[in-house]
């Protein structure tokens, strides 16, 4: 009987051994940067004195926005910084709480390095950078959870300007260790009807692109301020945006209003409520994943959601496929549909691993690489110096 017990005890074991094993890191590994240039990054928190922060459960005078630069380095011998650095256990603290799991397992579950350096010296093969800003989705991950596609910008020459939301992301850290969270607004749009959750959205599109607009602005200072590093490097003439989801929103809007970009690629983001019809000015590309955009048979759950009827949804459908090409409407405008790709996609989300990925989805690897292509091939395209 013993032996019996010993056996069934050390499969067991094995088994929980494994499955740790598997589990640590949760992500695949991030792939190399297809660039020349090594990748250095910057954390910076920037204060707008000219607007207020609403979202905060003690309102405050200012909005405090967190930017992550992303930028081409030296070559470096220092370590790769970790995964989500200084806010990784305010990031585990709060998915184990939400999970019930003890956080040091959480935390094994996302330690695993990136392939940037922290305060890299930038690289000086060039004269100037051209700029990229990053601005995340609505109520979702901040922008350092798109390490794959933003690392690989910068190592092919360019300076990212990674944007967090405050309040419209699930984690912002600030620089006395407060953080901001998109928990109690994720909660209270859950209990939205769906015009409360649409005026939402469009209050929401409006402060993501003051925080940018505020940052444009934050760019040339920093280009004209021998103190930063910098200090006559960014070309704020080859200013480029791209945004994911709500961010892709924004910044198609804010083309419109800002001709310091010029150009827009917007990734698997679409508020047509918010969206206008007339193309803008500046080149864009469009890209949606083709789970995003396929129109199925509705559920009736979903038709119950969204407080509609079959032929309502259809109908709905329908006029947003036209929305999309009266805007894609232009001689500088590509769409382009990312085979069997879903929304989660377009983040650090492809690179799960199975079960909390399917294991039926397309390889990981390969999504990024296509993302990454077309990002690149617009950018080097349409923005100097590239």
């Amino acid at each position: 009987m013993k032996k019996y017990i010993f056996l069934i005890v050390t499969i067991i074991c094995v088994i929980l051994m494994s499955t740790l094993w598997y589990i640590s890191p949760i992500l695949k590994p991030f792939p190399i940067p297809t660039g020349p240039y090594a990748v250095g990054t910057i954390r910076m928190e920037l204060h707008d004195i000219s607007r207020k922060e609403i979202y905060s459960d003690n309102p405050e005078n200012i909005r405090k926005v967190v930017v992550n630069f992303f930028y081409p380095a030296h070559e470096l011998l220092q370590e790769k910084q970790n995964y989500l650095s200084d806010k990784i256990d305010e990031f585990t603290f709060l998915v184990a709480q939400h999970y019930g799991v003890p956080q040091w397992l959480v935390k094994r579950m996302f330690t695993t390095k990136t392939n940037a350096c922290t305060n890299a010296p930038l690289a000086e093969n060039t004269t100037q950078y051209p700029i990229v800003l990053f601005s995340h989705g609505l109520l979702g991950m901040p922008s350092d959870m798109y390490i794959s596609l933003l690392e690989n910008l910068a190592s092919n020459g360019c300076i990212i300007v990674a944007i967090d939301h405050p309040y419209f992301n699930f984690l912002t850290r600030y620089n006395d260790g407060t953080i901001a969270s998109s928990a109690g607004l994720q909660a209270q749009f859950q209990q939205m009807s769906i015009d409360e959750q649409k005026k939402f959205q469009s209050k929401a599109i409006d402060i993501y692109k003051g925080d940018m607009q505020f940052i444009l602005d934050q760019l040339k200072l920093f280009n004209e301020d021998q103190n930063t590093a910098f200090y006559h490097k960014l070309d704020v003439n080859a200013i480029g945006i791209m945004g994911h989801s709500a961010g892709g929103t924004a910044a198609i809007e804010l083309c419109r209003i800002d001709h310091r970009i010029k150009a827009c690629i917007d990734l698997d983001g679409w508020y047509d409520h918010i969206i206008g019809n007339t193309p803008i000015e500046q080149p864009l590309l469009l890209m949606f994943g083709s789970k995003t955009i396929e129109v199925t048979e509705p559920t009736a759950e979903y038709l119950t959601r969204k407080q509609l009827s079959r032929d309502e949804y259809y109908a709905r459908e329908e006029k947003i496929a036209k929305h999309r090409k009266a805007l894609c409407n232009g001689p500088q405008c590509e769409m382009i549909t990312i085979a069997n790709t879903s929304h989660g996609d377009f983040s650090d989300e492809v690179l799960l691993k199975w079960p909390l990925r399917k294991w039926s989805a397309p390889d990981a690897y390969w999504i990024i690489q296509t993302i990454n292509n077309h990002c690149l091939q617009f950018f080097k395209k349409y923005l100097p110096y590239f």
